[in-house]
């Protein structure tokens, strides 16, 4: 809410007019008794407020009794009388007259002031705003189909990611410790990226007030919980220390295990075997969910991935190995994003890359749709 004080007018000479009859006063004395108010008119918002403070030729004066009246009440009302000055406020869209005088006496103690209450103006939506700090495989994840999603469903969206390929959440801490400007800075505005180098996590931090925020762990050990502490703990408080936005929301992404023919030089770690990384990638989510309350938010694209390898598509999603095929693979990823935040079924959203086919779409909807609604287990797909 908005107050407003009407300005004050002093008075340049003084001319003999009648008085205001005194509080108990049987005889009026004439006197040099007027009130001016400036500006006579003025204009505010619905739920806005202003103060009308007229100016008195005297002390004496302003004791007099006044009494003040709105020409239209539904319109504007009086919130607070002092007798020698109120507040009123808007109530809706119209115009109304406020006047104050001292009943039986001369105009010199008689004044109005126009009003006009204006509806407010809707205020402009702020854009979401979402930060991942990850790796190479947060850029197949936000990078491309992420800010079309929420562009389909109206959704004003800025996505930024921290890059350095093949960073783990050790490094991460690292640089967060010595401030290192050594990632690269990939964001999203109205559907156009931009590369800029030699950033800091802090730097990137306090570029947007974000809304979200991810981590991740590198590849390598994204199915070792081990290797998570202490530095997935001792980001979650960097982090939380350096966000300007005290309703961020914390994430954590789970990522996918890799394609059983992968030649990945950490698929070892997991006996080069799929469903023992992914199982060991579930696990370890689930236990820094567990572990980390301040963890909002848990984006399943390792289950996602996983249960679109029980469609047709079979355990065809991965361009190399281990990064996600650019046109399926990604958008199944982006589709996991878009629901884990936005709250709403990506089954519901139309908008797919031209260059995936309805089928593929379809899968890759379901897929991160049933990944969102279970987390930490496969669904079999077998029928798509």
């Amino acid at each position: 809410m908005k107050k407003h004080i009407l300005f004050l007018l002093a008075a340049i000479s003084a001319v003999a007019f009648s008085s205001c009859a005194e509080k108990q006063e049987a005889n009026p004395v004439p006197s040099n008794r007027w009130l001016l108010i400036s500006p006579s008119s003025a204009s505010l918002y619905v739920g806005d407020e202003y103060v009308i403070s007229p100016t008195f030729d005297s002390e004496e004066t302003k004791t007099l009794d006044f009494e003040w009246t709105v020409s239209d009440p539904s319109v504007l009302s009086i919130v607070e009388d002092n007798n020698s000055s109120i507040t009123v406020g808007g109530l809706k869209p119209g115009n109304a007259t406020v006047k104050v005088e001292c009943p039986g006496e001369t105009k010199r103690l008689s004044r109005t002031v126009s009003f006009t209450v204006l509806e407010v103006p809707p205020a402009e939506p702020e854009p979401l705003r979402i930060l991942a700090i990850g790796n190479s495989f947060s850029q197949d994840a936000v990078e491309q189909y992420l800010w079309n999603l929420f562009d389909e469903a109206g959704t004003e969206v800025i996505i930024g990611n921290m890059y350095i390929g093949g960073c783990s959440l050790e490094k991460h801490w690292t640089n967060a410790q010595n401030n290192s400007k050594s990632y690269e800075y990939r964001k999203v505005v109205n559907g156009n990226k931009t590369n800029t180098k030699n950033w800091s996590l802090e730097m990137a931090l306090a570029d947007e007030n974000w809304d979200y925020i991810s981590l991740q762990q590198a590849s390598d050990y994204s199915g070792m919980y081990d290797k998570y502490e202490p530095y997935l703990g001792n980001l979650i408080d960097y982090v939380l220390e350096h966000s300007s936005n005290p309703r961020m929301q914390l994430m954590f992404h789970q990522t996918w295990a890799y394609a059983q023919n992968s030649d990945h030089q950490a698929f070892p770690n997991y006996d080069n075997d799929q469903m023992k990384m992914y199982e060991g990638i579930v696990d370890a989510s689930r236990q820094a969910m567990d572990n980390y309350p301040k963890i909002n938010l848990l984006i399943p694209s390792g289950t996602t991935i996983q249960n679109g390898r029980t469609t047709s598509i079979g355990d065809k999603w991965n361009r190399d190995g281990y990064h996600l095929n650019t046109d399926y693979g990604r958008f199944a990823a982006a589709c996991t994003w878009y629901e884990t935040i936005s709250g709403n079924s990506v089954l519901e959203n139309a908008w797919k890359p031209s260059s995936v086919t309805d089928g593929q779409a379809e899968i890759a909807r379901n897929a991160a749709h049933y990944a969102v609604e279970k987390p930490f287990e496969v669904t079999d797909m077998s029928d798509y």
